[in-house]
């Protein structure tokens, strides 16, 4: 990512260096869902971010027409799987198996458009009964699905049910081959977390071995809420830049909250590059996956 008169422009591919820091910077996107097309998305484009892409699950076919331009300005995109009436590990199993053929459509429209990553869930829906060896199962059959084709699935945490707990996640990813999508504010606003039983960092460390993408933000409850300072974010940053995670997206809404964030984010690494030049290495978990790991695919 490139500093130019006050603006982060959006890099080629993630890790690019910043202007003004000597450190490898992930991508840093925002969030777009299909219904935002195209204001959010020419925004988007002006302002130099990435993209995390929403799509339309009754309407795949409109992925073309919003990512074209994107794609052909150069600037990265990957994809979000957010289906909550489609529910992989519904405890009925028709509803699963309509669920799983979803997926299976999301996954065979993005083949080829951006980066191959698609993050999905379990438990979005939380009128939705659950069941967990379906959702593992279904899970696997998707990350097969999907391997067959060069994507890679993760799977978010969120912020109740099942998926609200790491170590659920962990299993859950390992179990199905998966990749883990670490939600901040999930993971910050989970019971579990709200009681003081783990600390956020918490899920930096125990996804650390899988995780492929972060979603940025402080805290939800009746919406998504930036932070003010890095109080908060600032040991999660730094537990993220130890992991091979290589794309932060920003999951605002307010385009203005969207802007002092990732300011918030990239003053933060320039004040603190040094420390990680001289004591910054992967978590030993992180560490432990390199050589099982490849990067993902780019649209050529």
């Amino acid at each position: 990512m490139n500093i130019e008169n006050g603006v982060a422009q959006a890099a080629p591919s993630p890790g690019h260096a910043d202007k003004g820091l000597d450190i490898p910077v992930p991508a840093i996107a925002l969030s777009a869902h299909w219904h935002s097309y195209p204001e959010r998305f020419y925004w988007i484009m002006e302002h130099g971010f990435a993209v995390e892409y929403s799509p339309n699950p009754e309407a795949f076919h409109l992925l073309p027409e919003h990512l074209g331009r994107i794609l052909e300005a150069g600037i990265p995109v990957r994809h979000h799987g957010f289906f909550p009436q489609f529910e992989l590990g519904h405890d009925d199993a028709g509803a699963a198996d309509r669920a799983l053929d979803v997926h299976r459509a999301a996954v065979e429209a993005l083949h080829g458009w951006g980066e191959q990553v698609l993050t999905v869930h379990i438990g979005l829906d939380r009128q939705a009964p659950l069941n967990p060896d379906r959702a593992v199962a279904n899970l696997a059959r998707l990350v097969r699905h999907a391997e067959s084709l060069k994507v890679t699935i993760a799977l978010e945490n969120l912020r109740r049910g099942p998926t609200s707990d790491p170590e659920t996640v962990v299993e859950w990813a390992c179990r199905s081959g998966a990749m883990i999508t670490l939600d901040v504010g999930h993971a910050v606003s989970c019971a579990r977390v709200q009681r003081g039983e783990l600390d956020p960092r918490q899920f930096v460390d125990l996804f650390a071995g899988r995780l492929i993408e972060a979603h940025v933000y402080e805290r939800e409850s009746d919406r998504h809420y930036p932070p003010r300072d890095m109080s908060m974010l600032g040991p999660i940053v730094d537990g993220l830049l130890g992991t091979h995670c290589a794309w932060w997206t920003i999951e605002l809404d307010d385009l203005d909250e969207a802007l002092a964030t990732r300011a918030l984010l990239l003053d933060y690494l320039r004040a603190n590059q040094g420390a990680r030049r001289s004591g910054a290495g992967l978590t030993d978990a992180a560490a432990g996956a390199e050589g099982g790991y490849a990067p993902p695919t780019m649209r050529s």
